[in-house]
């Protein structure tokens, strides 16, 4: 077949289902995206193929998984999408809102920054998609236009920058405390009841600070959430390690051994090069990257 008669039969609709298949790898992921259905994706999909003549996918027990043929082929479905996408942003309708989706971890998310976005949103002109999970959102899957991770994101179209360092220390409720030996030496915490998450369900390794105190603590409550494990820690039940953000100011907590314990993580801001160029996005980046650097006192403590 001829270039032109290939791209001819080529329906360039299909090129959508090929990217939410390469992207999330199972039908029903996809077909989620899409709303559409498992049926309807796997029919577009080998529509494409036998346009194109090629094996696009392999089917694994993890997936479907990318040929070489379909790895090559993504890159310039890809472009094709930014394009479409900066395209249609200059045919935008006056007056209309545009939507930027903005993922973040929960932590950042449900206890410093959703209040603070939802406080701007009135006067931006911007609708927002506010995705707060218990795992990190990637902008190269389209999950966010902006993603803040605890990891450096990577990706050959991806705009990355450090957001902010933080600091977490060792918490517990003031009753848990009068209930117990004064803590005095970093040694005496391996002594008590802890609450974390629970290792096997955790998304990045950057949230496993509890081995910086010892290889095996005795944890009496584990969560996928810090949320969760900051109602433990307010119940009594033990010792937490919680964002200075979520509780420093929280009175009923009191800190333990705040001269020589302290944890410091980062929190990484990103977005898709092109995506950038959007001026909904771009403004949405530097709104959270000025009000992260106005609050740096709140995030980090010296203590």
């Amino acid at each position: 077949m001829s270039d032109e008669a290939q791209l001819l039969a080529t329906n360039w609709n299909d090129l959508k289902y090929f990217l939410a298949l390469a992207r999330h790898g199972r039908l029903t992921r996809a077909a989620r995206v899409l709303d559409a259905s498992r049926v309807t994706v796997g029919n577009r999909i080998r529509v494409l193929e036998s346009a194109l003549d090629v094996q696009l996918f392999v089917q694994t027990g993890d997936g479907f998984k990318l040929t070489h043929v379909g790895m090559g082929l993504l890159r310039h479905a890809e472009n094709l999408e930014r394009n479409l996408r900066l395209g249609l942003e200059g045919i935008e309708a006056p007056g209309a809102r545009s939507r930027v989706r903005i993922g973040v971890t929960e932590g950042l998310g449900d206890n410093y920054l959703s209040r603070r976005i939802a406080a701007w949103v009135p006067d931006s002109g911007i609708d927002i998609d506010f995705i707060s999970l218990p795992k990190s959102t990637t902008v190269t899957s389209r999950e966010a236009d902006i993603s803040i991770t605890l990891e450096q994101p990577t990706g050959e179209f991806v705009i990355r920058r450090l957001l902010t360092a933080y600091t977490l220390g060792v918490y517990a409720s003031h009753d848990y405390l009068a209930r117990h030996a004064a803590i005095r030496h970093r040694s005496q915490l391996i002594d008590h009841g802890w609450i974390g998450y629970i290792d096997n369900r955790l998304f990045t390794g950057e949230l496993r600070y509890h081995y910086e105190i010892a290889p095996q603590l005795n944890f009496v409550f584990q969560s996928t959430t810090i949320g969760a494990q900051k109602e433990a820690a307010l119940a009594g039940v033990g010792l937490s390690i919680l964002p200075d953000y979520m509780a420093a100011h929280e009175p009923r907590l009191a800190r333990v051994l705040t001269d020589d314990l302290r944890f410091v993580r980062h929190y990484w801001i990103s977005t898709n090069r092109d995506l950038h160029r959007f001026d909904a996005v771009n403004r949405s980046w530097h709104f959270i990257v000025d009000r992260v650097n106005r609050d740096q006192g709140l995030l980090y403590s010296d203590a």
